[in-house]
């Protein structure tokens, strides 16, 4: 049984921290007080019911057998309550007022029930010296430094058992002598004592403790530890700081609201993949995302299939698509190797630790719902606004040409007077048709059936294609606290429709939890979560459409003419070369399809035996077990007349299914030593298991017999091929914990990882860490420091490794379709005659070993003017050594590749959070964060001989790691230029440097972000900035429409002639060779340098406003509005530079025709009773 004391006098509850306090007070009274006493005279305590049978017990294992069996709390003075006295009990299905009446009958105790508490009280009448003084009625009032009434805080006369607890506007009203002392406490504020003197009338306004020292964080294995104790950075948020509204995708809603966490969004479709990055990549062009555990077992969150190097193609949604953000009750970051060290080998790039929601503990009596709707419209973020001068053609001297991709033709506004096409002058058509005064002839408007004779107007292309998005997300949720049984049960759906047409996602989901408190050393419980996602998605860069959509001339009209001629469905019509599609024949015949049904959750057993050694010493021994289970289904649908390449059309259905097993069992020692418990120890040892079954197929048919009918019985070509794959890893862990005096802080702890997919022999790897934490205003000249009220310093060190994937060489069938080989092992010799298997290109080092990071960390956390302003600092060095990664070799082995431990990578990390409460008062109050991130992630070497890798793009240009450059760069061809960096032109146009160099650094000079929230009485106000500065890109998109001519910022060079800045490459002096703008304007966007841009922006990511209603009977309802991406101030023209394409190592940095992302617009309702 927990007993409460502070040094002999009474008090409520103590809880875990500072947060849940302030969370808490006001929904503990609401929910029981008010709700109980309206709905039942008597109390919970009368219609709680307990079973004990026949037994003599002490009184203290009275009221642990009480406290066992509902959600109460004995509060109480040790010196006042005799816990030995024994007491006979048999009770069946009885009152717990009657239990209590029977065991303290003629003792002099009595007791009040207060909310979860039960406070036994000795009878005043024991007091005589006290009574035979002079009693006055004493009335009061507790407030916090800004007014808000302190619900539950203890008033207590000192030196006695009388007293009582602040009511729910804070008040009290007590019995004492006129010459009492009153002592005032409630746990996280200083506290207080009072002369009563006679007088009958007080207002007590009580101190916040210097920080929420007792603050728990939930760090590695779900082990909860103070904060104050961490030698390491841990970041987290809760609930009501996650940008939740209005969004289906967790990184949307942690973006800008984290130090060293790097999340790239790769565009505003449904279910588009992200990229979460802690303190910079660690792998050249492996998995640099970081683990997730969620209620304590680690889950997949990494796509199922890597978009590779390729740039065509849809994106593939990434698997924390199927956690539900309402779902989430806190999310804790773990950035350091120190901090998810006891993880292994898994968790070398950081941990996402995941608590989802449970039942509140304060709604007893009845079930607790709550209901959440929102609803909001996207829109693309920065529309891309082309120029509307000029019409389609290569030239003006050229004319119009109607099936041109260039828009470098005469004025729209001239063309009735185009020598070829125009109505009013002499041409074939005007000789069949004649003269058509103010109009042209458009030969694509005939072939659509329409009459080709049309009047120069201007359409909005882009606007028309691109429209509204529309977002729905639904939330129930049912949760109750009763008889030592937490239970939270809920129901989510989330409908999007996309701003391309045919695209959108759809996400149903049901969770459960349940945590059972059998008896005092019986623990159990179980989470499961249900989610079923299907995704439409759209193809990008040149399998896409949004090259058409936006390169589509102004006096076309895309949406209006027919997009196929007339009965033939498969012979498209476009402004362009059929070798791309047209979008709206795209999107009323082709598909790309997501679906999965996946079911997580894990089920626990903990037992804490009574040691016998007295409260200093606690053992809890606990087992876990999860299954993590989804399989994906995929459909890419291209119909017959997609493409003048793909006449024939084709599908392909792929997928993947995992089965993922996960056993965790711990055990947990804590101890006190000392002769005032100075010396604290915490102990853990633990094994983990994780078995996971893979299989990924994939079917694929092409030339469809007919059209209309896309499935693949009905194609003529067929090709499969299925792989099955098992992976196991099992640790063995341990974490020694040292405090002395809640000042000096040591955690120790290692861990040996058993990893199947490395090569036998090599399979066993050993991972340490230590940290010391220093709470330096301990120091006895530093205490009551009016300025800094809390300093620590810490310091950590630790490796953890990262595995590869090892195969014994095979032979394969070289066969290729979507984005996977076909290849089948062979582990004996072929048959004679069997030549359709070859010797796979690749070769497996078998003294392959875990690519290995060693992190060093120092940092500090202060606090000033009673934690007003708090500032938190870190520093990080990461060495990445044995990097995995393909090296190519001499083609005389008879092989291509081989994947061995090379290279080396270097990060350094400086992270900066500053949170300050600007304003704080009773109806109002304003906050400031903000959050700094500077990371230099540097390629110190590869392979020997090795300058370069590839990380995706085109043959030229490519995003790659290089040695000696930060990580990523991109690579490609840039101008000639000379020594001194001007560009060297020949006959006055720019030239290519002729082979590929660096042309920048895509990692940013750092990033900020900033929270600004406040309240005024029942109204508040949230935001979140974001600015970066520095990083390039490759925007290929910004780079193509240049050359077609088709921006606004080509509008100066379409006519005339210049003479361009440069050295004249022949005769070595300053360029005076006149030539035609059209003609440099694309010469020097024909290279790509002319395409790599600067990344830096300034954004608004959110805002929120609030308005809580007055509570309407048992209903408690808040409604908001909210906006997403609405404002952005960025040196990119034209895209928001934040999307880009792929879902790997490229993500965020390379950009061709990919989807835009969205700005939206929104609001929503909770309602609670």
């Amino acid at each position: 049984m927990r007993k409460i004391s502070l040094k002999g006098l009474f008090c409520p509850k103590s809880l875990e921290s500072k947060q849940i306090i302030l969370t808490m007070k006001i929904t503990l009274f609401l929910l029981l007080f008010v709700t109980f006493q309206a709905y039942c005279e008597n109390g919970y305590s009368q219609s709680a019911k307990i079973s004990i049978p026949r037994s003599t017990l002490k009184v203290s294992e009275l009221l642990t057998q009480i406290e066992s069996q509902t959600d109460y709390l004995f509060v109480y003075n040790k010196k006042s309550v005799d816990t030995k006295r024994v007491v006979n009990v048999d009770a069946t299905n009885q009152p717990v007022s009657e239990i209590l009446d029977k065991a303290f009958e003629g003792t002099g105790i009595h007791y009040v029930v207060e909310g979860n508490n039960i406070v036994l009280t000795k009878n005043i009448t024991e007091h005589a010296s006290t009574q035979q003084q002079k009693q006055i009625t004493v009335k009061g009032v507790v407030t916090d430094m800004r007014g808000e009434p302190i619900i539950g805080a203890s008033v207590v006369e000192k030196g006695t058992t009388n007293g009582t607890i602040t009511d729910l506007d804070g008040n009290f009203t007590l019995k004492v002598p006129s010459d009492a002392i009153i002592n005032i406490t409630y746990v996280g504020y200083q506290p207080q004592s009072l002369s009563v003197s006679g007088q009958t009338t007080f207002k007590i306004k009580m101190e916040e403790e210097s920080m929420a020292l007792e603050q728990v964080v939930v760090t590695a294995m779900g082990i909860k530890r103070d904060r104050k104790a961490l030698g390491y950075a841990a970041q987290d948020l809760n609930s009501e700081q996650l940008n939740k509204a209005g969004t289906t995708s967790l990184a949307s809603a942690i973006q800008g609201k984290l130090t060293g966490v790097d999340i790239r969004q790769s565009s505003g479709a449904p279910g588009a993949s992200s990229q979460i990055i802690i303190r910079g990549a660690r792998s050249f062009d492996g998995n640099n995302q970081p683990l997730y555990v969620i209620d304590g077992m680690p889950i997949n969150t990494t796509a199922d299939f890597d978009t590779g190097n390729s740039v065509t193609g849809a994106n593939y949604a990434d698997r924390s698509i199927d956690i539900n953000p309402e779902d989430i009750e806190s999310v804790n970051v773990l950035k350091g190797q120190a901090a998810s060290a006891l993880y292994g080998i898994r968790a070398s790039n950081g941990v996402i630790v995941i608590t989802t929601k449970r039942g509140s503990k304060n709604n007893m009596n009845k079930p607790s719902v709550t209901i959440s709707t929102n609803l909001s419209a996207q829109r693309v973020s920065r529309k891309f606004e082309r120029q509307d001068i000029y019409s389609q053609g290569n030239s003006i001297t050229a004319g119009y040409d109607p099936t041109s991709s260039m828009t470098w033709g005469p004025k729209i506004s001239e063309l009735a007077n185009d020598p070829k096409y125009g109505g009013n002058m002499n041409n074939q058509y005007t000789a069949t048709d004649g003269m058509h005064e103010g109009q042209y002839y458009n030969p694509k408007r005939a072939q659509a059936g329409l009459s080709g004779w049309t009047t120069p107007q201007i359409y909005d292309n882009v606007g028309d294609f691109l429209g509204t998005g529309f977002t729905e997300n639904t939330n129930v949720n049912l949760s109750q606290s009763i008889n030592g049984i937490n239970y939270s049960f809920g129901v989510n759906n989330s409908h999007q429709n996309g701003i391309i047409p045919s695209t959108g996602m759809d996400r149903w989901g049901a969770r459960g939890l349940v945590d059972w408190k059998i008896n005092p050393q019986w623990n159990t419980g179980f989470s499961i979560n249900y989610s079923s996602t299907k995704i439409t998605s759209a193809p990008g860069a040149n399998d896409g459409i949004m090259n058409v959509v936006y390169s589509a001339p102004a006096e076309y009209d895309l949406k209006g003419i027919p997009n196929h001629e007339p009965g033939n469905p498969t012979n498209q019509i476009l402004f362009r070369s059929t070798s791309f599609t047209n979008p709206y024949w795209w999107a009323e015949h082709n598909e790309y399809l997501q679906h999965t049904n996946r079911a997580f959750g894990n089920t626990y057993l903990e037992y804490q035996p009574n040691l016998g050694l007295g409260e200093n010493f606690s053992l809890k021994i606990r087992e876990q077990a999860g299954l993590d289970i989804w399989t994906s289904d995929y459909a890419t649908i291209r119909e017959m007349g997609s493409t003048s390449s793909l006449k024939g059309g084709d599908i392909e259905n792929y997928g993947s299914q995992h089965n993922v097993f996960n056993n965790l069992f711990t055990v947990n020692f804590d101890g006190k030593f000392g002769k005032s418990d100075e010396w604290r120890l915490n102990v853990i040892l633990g094994n983990e298991f994780n078995h996971e079954s893979i299989r990924n197929w994939d079917y694929y048919g092409s030339n469809f017999n007919f059209p209309g009918f896309t499935n693949i019985g009905n194609a003529t070509s067929l090709t499969s091929s299925e792989y099955k794959r098992q992976e196991r890893t099992v640790g063995f862990f341990g974490s020694l914990s040292m405090s002395w005096q809640d000042q000096v802080y040591l955690t120790v702890t290692g861990r040996n990882d058993y990893v199947s997919t490395m090569p036998r022999g090599s399979r066993s790897f050993f991972y340490p860490s230590v940290s010391l934490g220093w709470e330096f205003t301990k120091l006895p000249f530093l205490q009551n420091n009016k300025i800094l009220n809390y300093g620590k310093l810490r310091a950590s060190f630790a490796q953890v490794g990262q595995a590869g994937n090892y195969y014994a060489n095979y032979y394969y069938t070289p066969t290729y379709g979507g984005g996977m080989y076909s290849y089948y092992p062979v582990t004996y010799p072929l048959p004679s005659g069997v030549s359709t298997f070859i010797p796979y290109y690749r070769v497996y080092d078998e003294g392959l070993k875990p690519q290995n990071t060693t992190n060093y960390e120092i940092g500090a956390d202060l606090h000033f003017f009673g934690s007003r302003l708090k500032v938190e600092y870190t520093y990080s060095l990461q060495n990445v050594e044995d990097q995995i990664f393909y090296v190519p070799v001499d083609g005389a082995t008879g092989y291509q590749e081989m994947l061995t431990n090379a290279g080396k990578m270097r990060t350094h990390a400086h992270e900066l959070s500053i949170n300050t409460a600007i304003l704080q008062a009773k109806d109002f109050d304003l906050n400031l964060g903000i959050n700094f991130t500077k990371v230099n992630n540097k390629v110190i070497e590869l392979a020997p001989g090795v300058e370069s890798i590839m990380l995706g793009g085109f043959v030229e240009p490519q995003v790659r790691a290089q040695a000696g450059c930060t990580y990523p760069n991109i690579y490609g061809l840039g101008f000639k230029r000379d020594e001194a960096g001007n560009l060297l032109l020949l006959n006055g146009l720019p030239q290519s440097s002729g082979n590929s160099q660096d042309l920048g650094n895509c990692s940013p000079d750092f990033t900020t972000g900033f929270t600004l929230g406040g309240r005024y009485k029942r109204l508040s106000l949230s935001t979140t900035w974001s600015w970066q500065q520095g990083g390039k890109m490759y925007h290929g998109t910004n780079m193509t429409l240049n050359y077609f001519g088709t921006t606004k910022e080509s509008l100066p060079y379409h006519e005339g002639s210049m003479i361009a800045e440069g050295i004249d490459e022949v005769t070595g002096q300053p360029n005076t060779i006149e030539v035609n703008k059209a003609d440099y304007y694309q010469a020097y966007y024909n290279i790509t340098e002319s395409g790599i841009y600067d990344t830096s922006f300034v954004k608004l990511r959110d805002l929120t406003l609030t308005y809580q209603l007055p509570k309407l009977g048992i209903f408690d309802i808040s409604i908001y509005g909210f906006a997403r991406n609405v404002l952005i101030w960025a040196n990119l023209p034209n895209f928001d530079p934040e999307s880009s394409q792929g879902n790997n190592n490229m993500s965020g940095y390379f950009e061709r025709f990919s989807v835009p992302n969205t700005s939206s617009f929104g609001g929503g309702l909770t309602i609670n009773f």
